[in-house]
């Protein structure tokens, strides 16, 4: 028996430039790292099983952060062969309308600045101790709604050309993320992180519903600085910038959501159980 522990991720700048289809030829950039919250795999006898610490589908790259797992458990592969065949197999699989973030984040962990481009990812990683003190301003919730991303993926897609000037500034938000963590503007990347949604809400209709805008306006007008639904948009987990003062207000704000506490981590892929 052999068992596999993988991160999930958040993504908090960048999303929706790390697909081929954009970056083979515009600039593509991601800021995000994995949280001690684990996709398990397990392989016995030629047979696998699964679990996650949180919900599939909720924005948390599950679905890589398993492929991930099996790969971990079938092979003795490096971390960044494994996200390289990772990310072949999953394109593939979904006909092209999977990002290139996730199976790299989850297969190396840690907190990482990508740069995409046709050949290849440039990885600028982060230092623990610089992103450490973005842990007491975080907040995360299940929204309880859940979605099928290929679906909202593929309308993204198909409307890059028509979002070409969006998709632009998105992919600048890394960078300034980045810089901001640096200077330790805490509250300066709380407020980028409300313009990145405010942007990703513009590149289809039904990256949000009525329901999440419902519950970000309620979480803003408790205190929050900004925040984000996770993953491809619809539903899942959505985070927020919170000052620490203000967290009370808004957790008792959003009682009906379930709050998921979560450190990040360094460790990504790796088995955990050999006999």
């Amino acid at each position: 028996m052999i068992i596999s522990r993988t991160p999930l991720r958040i993504s908090f700048f960048g999303g929706g430039t790390d697909y081929p289809q954009w970056y083979r030829t515009h600039k593509g950039a991601i800021l995000g790292g994995t949280i001690d919250k684990y996709c398990y795999v397990t392989l016995h006898e030629g047979w696998s099983s699964f679990t996650f610490d949180l919900p599939n589908k909720s924005g948390l790259a599950s679905s890589s952060a398993y492929t991930i797992g099996l790969l971990r458990v079938c092979s003795e592969l490096d971390k960044l062969t494994i996200a390289r065949i990772a990310t072949t197999w999953e394109q593939d699989k979904m006909n092209g309308i999977v990002g290139s973030q996730d199976q790299y984040l989850c297969s190396v962990g840690g907190f990482h600045k990508l740069d995409f481009f046709e050949r290849g990812i440039k990885d600028t990683s982060v230092s623990p101790n610089l992103v450490k003190p973005l842990e007491d301003y975080l907040m995360l919730f299940d929204t309880y709604q859940y979605r099928q991303g290929s679906f909202l993926i593929a309308h993204q897609i198909d409307n890059m050309p028509h979002n070409e000037p969006l998709l632009t500034r998105i992919a600048e938000m890394p960078s300034e993320g980045l810089s901001l963590i640096i200077k330790k503007d805490y509250l300066g990347f709380g407020a980028l992180l409300n313009e990145a949604w405010m942007a990703k809400r513009q590149l289809a209709e039904n990256v949000s519903t009525p329901e999440i805008n419902a519950i970000y306006d309620a979480a803003m007008k408790a205190g929050s600085i900004g925040g984000k639904l996770l993953g491809g948009g619809g539903g899942g987990f959505i985070i927020f910038f919170v000052e620490p003062e203000r967290q009370q207000k808004v957790r008792e704000t959003l009682c009906d959501l379930n709050y998921v506490p979560f450190h990040f981590e360094t460790e990504g892929t790796k088995v955990i159980y050999r006999d």
